[in-house]
Parts: C-alpha cells; sequence; structure tokens
C-alpha cells in the first residue's frame, strides 16, 4: 500500500460506533479524512459488516478499535504473536507486551477526556499476507483514533520499516486532540 497509483483503492472500513446522533464517529472520520490525505489515494469507503470473504483480502485501511470494527479485532487475532501492540479488553487502553506498559487515557474531574492514547499498523494483510496490506488507526476513544491516523507518516518514519506498530498519545483540550506524540514505534516482521 503506497504510491497514488490509479489502480490503488484501498477499501476503507468502518465499523459500528457512533456518535449520539446515530453518525459514524467524528474521530473515525477525521481519521479517514487524514489517511486519504497522506497516502494520496481514492478509498472506498465500507461498513465492516457488509465486506464479502473476498473483499477482506484487498487493501485495507482499518479504522477504528476491535470494539468498534469487528474486521479490526479480526485482523489483530491473527497478527497476534507478529505485534507487541494491542488493546486490553473492551479498548480501555493500549497493552505493550514488550515493557508491560499500558496507556490508558485519562479524564478531569467532570469525565471529560484530557490524555487519549491510539495505535498505527501497517502490516501484510493476513487473510492475504503475499497480495495486500492493511493499515489500522484506532484509539481507546475518537480523539486517539484521529490522532493516530495524523501520525501515520511520522510512526512510519520512526518504525524505520515498510511494516511497523507505533503507539500514539494526544492531549485533549477544548474537545479537540492536540500535541499528538508518537511515544513508541518498531518494525514488524
Amino acid at each position: 500500500m503506497g504510491g497514488a497509483s490509479q489502480d490503488f483503492r484501498p477499501l476503507m472500513v468502518f465499523g459500528a460506533r457512533r456518535d449520539h446522533a446515530g453518525m459514524v464517529d467524528q474521530g473515525d472520520l477525521l481519521a479517514a479524512v487524514e489517511l486519504q490525505a497522506q497516502l494520496g489515494a481514492s478509498v472506498r469507503l465500507v461498513e465492516a459488516e457488509a465486506l464479502t470473504e473476498a473483499e477482506i483480502r484487498e487493501d485495507l485501511i482499518l479504522i477504528g478499535g476491535p470494539d468498534g470494527n469487528s474486521l479490526t479485532g479480526r485482523v489483530l487475532e491473527r497478527l497476534d504473536g507478529v505485534l507487541s501492540l494491542g488493546f486490553a479488553e473492551h479498548g480501555s487502553s493500549v497493552y505493550d507486551r514488550k515493557s508491560g506498559f499500558a496507556a490508558s487515557p485519562r479524564y478531569d474531574d467532570a469525565g471529560d477526556p484530557r490524555v487519549d492514547y491510539g495505535l498505527v499498523i501497517r502490516a501484510a494483510n493476513p487473510f492475504a499476507p503475499e497480495t495486500a496490506e492493511v493499515v489500522i488507526v484506532a484509539g481507546c476513544g475518537g480523539y486517539g483514533t484521529a490522532a493516530a491516523a495524523e501520525a501515520f507518516d511520522e510512526a512510519e518514519a520512526l518504525g524505520g520499516y515498510r511494516h511497523f506498530e507505533a503507539l500514539v498519545e494526544t492531549t485533549v483540550f477544548r474537545r479537540a486532540h492536540r500535541d499528538t506524540l508518537v511515544r513508541e514505534a518498531r518494525g514488524i516482521a
């Protein structure tokens, strides 16, 4: 997945996470716009539940974690043992198997998020490892998802490999993510 060739049209897959009005989560939408701009390719938008078995073998961009996007969960299960970063149960935190560090969102006294975390992953698509790739941008919350997409290029450069994983941290201020930081980036086989 790279380059903006005319034939390169990955599937961008959204999950079921919706806001109070039933619309796709704002963080997921911000992530989609950001990734499309960075990758320089037109995408085809699809909901995870509408994918065919043939489509999951294509180049994929998965927006949202396993709780909100069922395909993200399936892909992460298949990449288990390859990745050292992942989500704790219910996406409540990002867990680093190498260090044992768990990055959990922090909230103020009113319950509003102040810090959120996300993951950026680029790997061979485990459903078609010889012919397709998958990019996952997902956060503990919508702010983490948007920040993960924003940090894609930086995480890729820091990881130093075509396939990589990265932990992203972002500060939340006045209902917007700011000061996004790639805390850890590493190549994967």
